[in-house]
């Protein structure tokens, strides 16, 4: 079936008027499953009044809010392609991805309107394809729901450009979303581009068929001993925050309480006020967390599963923050990536220690490979991962398609022990110091293990005679150390914990921040040009 239908195909028995999509910054607004059908097939009305044709892309320009999922499935079911877009992006950015996706509509947030405006006037964008959306409200009864700015139709003037209001997609009466069968039209079909992380250059946008998201939460989804309450505030725009917020309310009646973007305070006192079981973090959330003066262990006290993706998370760190849990909670990394979703991690009930990224989840295969493309079948050998999957993406939109049944080469160097997976680093960020290959990664958990250390970064630079490369940390310190004997104390610690040709030789530079993809990644092309 097609994703749409798959979503609202209810697998476990709940009441139908239960909160679901819920505000965590004001609960009162939220949608059940009767108001969500009701406002999908609305908005699959206007999506297809609004000129929408089947395999036009949608670009969705808003910060996370109980009403983005129905966005997405009204998208898919009017048979348009979902195109989420990180609200934060700046014009340039904003021109690429359109570039790419050639949205045929635009639904944008009142704050960043003026900069979604100029973009779509510089791709030819007409007024009357962009859609305001703000402050949201729903009215107590589920068969008339309305977005509404105060009861009042809402004209935003920016120069000679105007748009509407979101109720203008809902002034259409409601029609059925578009069902698919055909398992090869399924697998043909897209149904949202998700960007890529953007860490060595621009980002590109996977395509992901019906198919190959149904394959993914299938592979993803599994039933647990207590009743699963969320908390998300990782973007839904990225495939790691939409993971779990599209199918699992609505399928097994699991609420979500959605916070707009992260804040330690608010997400520590939401995961207390509404007694979340299950939530979902990116590494920088993490550091944060465990260098905070909160009592976590009593705000974190209802907590019985947390996973941590979107970048890497050192051993350490995973420790730290187990430490404020209660004992039978399980913190996980997640591994995996926006061409096939989440891959690898441990289930409810195992907790690790070695520093591992998990199991490969059921549905996926595959294969390690040295540098000349020989099968690795040793365990503790490192080499570049591959996956096959059927939740693997289509292609890179613009880019030839990628064929199902080949293995995608993911760039990450991993090693097994015990069926266990763990990433050594990145063949694209591995450092040659005289012809031995040092992971940043390994560098980076040790320099975080320093107190005065908020966050770093190593890369490799050339050295001065152009003979060999050197790794540098870039590192953001606090507590307003000086930088002169914090730099040396880093270099110290490196040299003590890891052989020679590990050490600091590229130098300490301290930063204000580390550039971060949205999910946390460093984007390492940004240090090189410092």
């Amino acid at each position: 079936m097609d994703l749409v239908s798959f979503a609202f195909d209810v697998q476990a028995h709940y009441d139908p008027e239960k909160p679901l999509y819920i505000s965590a910054e004001n609960p009162s607004i939220s949608l059940n499953a009767s108001q969500m059908n009701t406002l999908v097939k609305q908005l699959v009305a206007g999506f297809q009044a609004a000129g929408l044709r089947k395999g036009e892309a949608v670009l969705l320009c808003v910060p996370n809010n109980c009403f983005y999922v129905a966005l997405i499935l009204g998208i898919i079911g009017a048979g348009g392609v979902f195109c989420g877009v990180n609200p934060a992006y700046q014009l340039d950015e904003l021109v690429h991805i359109a570039e790419i996706a050639s949205p045929r509509l635009v639904v944008v947030s009142k704050d960043i309107f003026p900069m979604v405006s100029r973009m779509c006037e510089m791709k030819g964008i007409p007024n009357d394809r962009i859609f305001l959306l703000e402050d949201l409200t729903v009215p107590d009864y589920p068969q008339d729901l309305l977005f509404s700015l105060d009861g009042k139709r809402e004209v935003i003037n920016d120069g000679n450009r105007t748009t509407g209001h979101p109720s203008d997609l809902q002034n259409h009466g409601q029609l059925p979303w578009s069902t698919l069968h055909d398992e090869t039209v399924l697998r043909d079909t897209p149904a949202a581009y998700f960007s890529t992380s953007g860490t060595t250059g621009l980002p590109k946008l996977a395509s992901l068929s019906h198919y190959s998201l149904i394959a993914q939460h299938r592979s993803l989804f599994e039933n647990v001993p207590y009743e699963v309450v969320r908390l998300a505030c990782l973007p839904f725009f990225h495939i790691f925050g939409a993971a779990w917020a599209v199918f699992c309310p609505l399928k097994y009646g699991e609420p979500v309480y959605i916070m707009p973007r992260f804040s330690l305070d608010n997400y520590t006192s939401n995961i207390f006020k509404y007694a979340i079981t299950e939530t979902y973090m990116a590494p920088p959330m993490v550091y944060e967390l465990i260098q905070c003066e909160r009592p976590l262990q009593q705000l974190l006290s209802t907590i019985k599963y947390v996973g941590i993706g979107g970048a890497p998370i050192d051993a350490e760190s995973l420790s730290r923050f187990r430490s404020n849990l209660q004992p039978g909670a399980t913190v996980t990394p997640v591994w995996g990536m926006t061409e096939f979703g989440p891959a690898a991690l441990f289930r409810w009930g195992e907790h690790d220690d070695t520093g591992s990224i998990g199991r490969l989840i059921e549905g996926y295969d595959m294969k390690l490979v040295d540098s000349a493309g020989t099968l690795i079948l040793a365990d503790n050998q490192p080499g570049e991962l591959l996956i096959r999957s059927p939740g693997i993406m289509t292609g890179y939109l613009g880019y030839p398609t990628h064929d199902e049944g080949d293995f995608f080469r993911t760039g990450d160097i991993a090693q097994v022990n015990e069926k266990k997976l763990h990433i050594v680093g990145r063949s694209k960020e591995l450092i040659k110091v005289k012809g031995w290959q040092v992971a940043p990664a390994e560098i980076e958990a040790i320099i975080l293990q320093h107190p005065d250390i908020l966050d770093c970064a190593v890369v490799g630079i050339l050295s001065a005679d152009h003979v060999t490369e050197l790794p540098r940390a870039y590192v953001v310190g606090r507590n307003g150390r000086k930088e002169s004997v914090l730099g040396e104390e880093i270099y110290n610690l490196v040299r003590s914990r890891l052989v020679s040709y590990k050490k600091l030789a590229g130098g300490v530079t301290f930063l204000e921040r580390i550039p971060r993809t949205p999910s946390g990644k460093v984007q390492r092309f940004k240090l090189f040009s410092l």
